[in-house]
């Protein structure tokens, strides 16, 4: 979906619940929105390897691999290839050696994806070692509006590492970001992220506790996620005009293994539209029968 159709779809709904939706009595409706996310990979396998393999869970998911804004062929693979097996989709990029100790970068349009249930290096096909740390996030816009990242780690890590932690340091987000500043490919180490600093927040706890840069947050178990209380935010900013950006390093028994960046767009995707919709809808119902009573 381009942004251009996101955006269409989502200054309709805006206009449909103005600037209070997000508030519905004790119950804040809760949007959760798919990212745009970029992954460095360490390879410490110890050997050569030459693909690297991500399974989510949806049986029929298909990126377009020849849209750069929906995937990122990455560095440094000149191929990416999706197929299906056991329900769940299976992407790929391959065509390149990536040597023990070297780093290879990947970059997904996530919409519809389904969560990222593991990842691994493979040489030819093969997996090779135990399955990397890789991070799934979810970003939600909660109450009046508050923008959460909820972080996962895929649970086929857990799998491999049963009695290891995995997560997540140095932590930095940004908050209300012109839409026309970044894209999928910016993406990278070649990101300054003080380039940014007008933007940027605090990241907290869910008790407002701040996140510090040099905190680890290490999760034990496939179940288990994080989440990341970025700010509230103005009505007029819960708009695909403004977005937000998380990014953080992956940490596997506390050493660095790999980083991503999480960028999302302030505003619900489509496939949220018509139940926001209709939430808003009830909302202003409601307000209406007050005023009557009134």
């Amino acid at each position: 979906m381009k942004r251009s159709a996101i955006i269409l779809l989502s200054c309709l709904v805006l206009m449909i619940l103005g600037g209070q939706v997000a508030r519905a009595g004790t119950n804040p409706v809760v949007i959760w929105h798919d990212p745009w996310l970029n992954w460095d990979f360490l390879n410490n396998t110890g050997q050569r390897v030459n693909d690297f393999e991500i399974i989510v869970d949806n049986p029929n998911w298909n990126p377009n691999g020849n849209d750069p804004t929906q995937v990122l062929k990455g560095m440094p693979f000149p191929n990416f290839t999706v197929t299906y097996a056991n329900n769940d989709t299976y992407l790929r990029w391959s065509g390149a050696d990536v040597l023990a100790g070297q780093v290879a970068h990947g970059g997904l349009y996530m919409i519809g994806s389904g969560m990222v249930k593991d990842a691994y290096w493979t040489l030819d096909g093969v997996k090779v070692g135990k399955s990397t740390a890789i991070t799934y996030e979810r970003t939600k816009i909660v109450g009046d509006p508050e923008v959460h990242m909820v972080l996962n780690i895929a649970p086929g890590w857990f799998a491999d590492h049963p009695s290891e932690m995995a997560g997540w340091t140095h932590i930095r987000t940004f908050l209300n970001i012109p839409a026309d500043t970044l894209n999928l490919a910016d993406l990278n180490r070649d990101l300054v992220l003080d380039s940014l600093k007008s933007y940027e927040v605090t990241p907290k706890r869910l008790d407002g506790t701040p996140i510090l840069y040099g905190d680890q947050i290490l999760m034990g178990g496939p179940d288990s996620f994080f989440d990341v209380f970025l700010d509230a935010i103005l009505p007029s900013q819960a708009s695909p005009n403004f977005e937000a950006l998380l990014h953080a390093e992956v940490l596997n028994q506390g050493a660095v293994v790999g980083e991503f960046w999480n960028l999302n767009p302030q505003s619900p995707e489509p496939a949220t539209l018509s139940l926001l919709a209709l939430g808003g809808l009830a909302i202003l119902r409601r307000w209406a029968s007050r005023q009557v009573v009134r």
